[in-house]
């Protein structure tokens, strides 16, 4: 039996969990890292933000961790760490397709939305191939001193007086006693189960989708497809290369993430309204696949010679949430305490803001008085972002056969994310300010309104709903989004 006492013990070593035992040891406690798995591994949820690029880069200023900070923009990660793969992603690319038709541009974009989040490659976003940042961060944390066990099976997790683990791994029983526990797992099940902790109930989570899922080669330009049953025109006025982006393949009931990184692998995937694309007795998930591609003849074309390099992940219903997320020697982040979708690829984002929170209560409030409240308040805002993404996501699948209606509805994450980033450049933002302003009532006020409307507005009435939705949100647009004169191709206008 190998025995390990330590102050915090960090269940998963995704990036999340690994970053925050990277600033626990950064600030002198003892940490234990477990992970059920090995390093390098498959993960999704790959997509950066310029809000997530700006809190790994504050991360890195606040902890003194100078070699983060490449990490937040395409061209310092290309020049600093060229053996760790990412991708080039310029902003968000939408397309809606019908089902039987080829994709055909409208001359208005009616059926398109650019939407740019940088001015150029080397001040972009990045797709963060997972199996590399990951695992490299787990090399730094153990070079920072954390205690890491992989291939952990943990059977038993009491909560007394302070926290017991136990568990097994090929070579040895392990025994961890730890004073705080963080969950960065997908799910929080065990935790959950020791602390009876109650989640939402699935009627009362707005987004309803499952996944379908894989990695590939092969996968055409979308750019290419467009120009070679269009010609030039097609992509002329496009604000940035479509490709270089968080692709949005909207379908009937559902829509496709394509991202692209460089060493030509691509991860793609379904999103699926499980209701109106129930799984099918008796059907392989790659017999899926095929079925859904054959559906839409353009996508089938962008996937023409794509192959499959690991196997297909298919999922049920992928929206939960708990009810609690944080209590006086324990915490969850936020994949742990609740997942929606990866619409508008909020995952990193959310997760460094919560993984600065905590850094910050443990280096100012770890061992005084206000520890408990400041734990509070992170567990509520962490539930108050996640009702607030799946209110935005709810809503815009509702509007997947409306893309006029969508389009601004989209504008709601849009305003408030370069809205959050334009401020936390300026220095503006409160030190816990929440994500997408998630904390602001009258935004939030606002929004839920226009949401509520979006549920009944026609098609032909979209003109005027997206004028109301510029109207409200014109005290928050600091980058001339809602603009009826770009026809859904927007350019950078930020500071970045």
């Amino acid at each position: 039996m190998t025995s390990i006492d330590c102050d915090i013990a960090i269940l998963g070593s995704g990036f999340g969990g690994t970053l925050l035992a990277i600033i626990a040891r950064r600030l002198g406690y003892s940490v234990a890292l477990l992970e059920r798995g090995v390093h390098p591994r498959f993960a999704i949820g790959e997509s950066s933000t310029p809000l997530a690029d700006f809190k790994l880069a504050a991360i890195a200023d606040r902890f003194g961790l100078d070699w983060l900070k490449p990490f937040s923009k395409y061209g310092t990660w290309k020049a600093t760490y060229p053996h760790l793969r990412c991708g080039l992603k310029r902003g968000f690319s939408f397309f809606r397709h019908e089902a039987g038709k080829p994709f055909t541009p409208h001359e208005t974009n009616a059926n398109a939305l650019l939407v740019a989040a940088s001015p150029d490659d080397a001040r972009s976003d990045t797709h963060w191939f997972r199996a590399d940042f990951d695992a490299n961060l787990v090399e730094r944390a153990i070079a920072a001193g954390a205690v890491y066990v992989d291939q952990l099976h943990v059977h038993t997790l009491l909560h007394e007086n302070a926290w017991h683990l136990r568990g097994s791994r090929p070579d040895a029983d392990i025994e961890i006693r730890a004073g705080f526990l963080v969950d960065a797992t997908g799910d929080a099940q065990m935790l959950g189960q020791t602390l009876k902790l109650e989640p939402v109930a699935p009627a009362n989570l707005r987004a309803r989708s499952r996944a379908l899922y894989s990695h590939f080669t092969g996968v055409a330009r979308w750019h290419d497809v467009l120009q070679e049953t269009h010609g030039p025109s097609a992509t002329a006025a496009h604000t940035f290369p479509c490709d270089a982006a968080a692709q949005h393949q909207i379908i009937d009931g559902g829509w496709m993430w394509v991202l692209r990184f460089d060493h030509g692998v691509t991860s793609a995937g379904f999103s699926l309204d499980p209701e109106r694309h129930p799984i099918r007795d008796g059907e392989a998930p790659e017999a899926e696949w095929q079925r859904l591609l054959n559906a839409y003849p353009s996508l089938a074309r962008q996937f023409r010679d794509a192959c499959a390099v690991r196997p297909f992940v298919r999922t049920g219903r992928l929206q939960r949430r708990l009810t609690q997320a944080a209590g006086p020697d324990w915490a969850l982040l936020p994949h742990a305490a609740g997942f929606l979708d990866a619409w508008l690829s909020p995952g990193i984002a959310q997760t460094l803001c919560a993984v600065e929170r905590l850094g910050r209560i443990m280096a100012e409030d770890w061992r005084t008085p206000r520890r408990t409240l400041r734990l509070a308040e992170y567990g509520q805002s962490v539930l108050n972002e996640l009702e607030w993404v799946d209110e935005i996501t709810g809503t815009c699948f509702a509007c997947f056969d409306r893309f006029e209606v969508m389009t601004p509805v989209s504008m709601l994450y849009f305003v408030a994310a370069h809205y959050c980033e334009e401020r936390e450049r300026a220095g503006r933002a409160p030190p816990d300010a929440a994500f997408l302003l998630a904390d602001d009532a009258t935004y939030r006020q606002n929004a839920a309104e226009l949401c509520r409307q979006a549920l009944t507005v026609a098609a032909n009435d979209a003109a005027s709903f997206a004028d109301q939705v510029r109207q409200a949100l014109m005290p928050y647009n600091l980058c001339c989004l809602c603009d009826p004169a770009k026809q859904n191709l927007y350019p950078f206008t930020g500071t970045r």
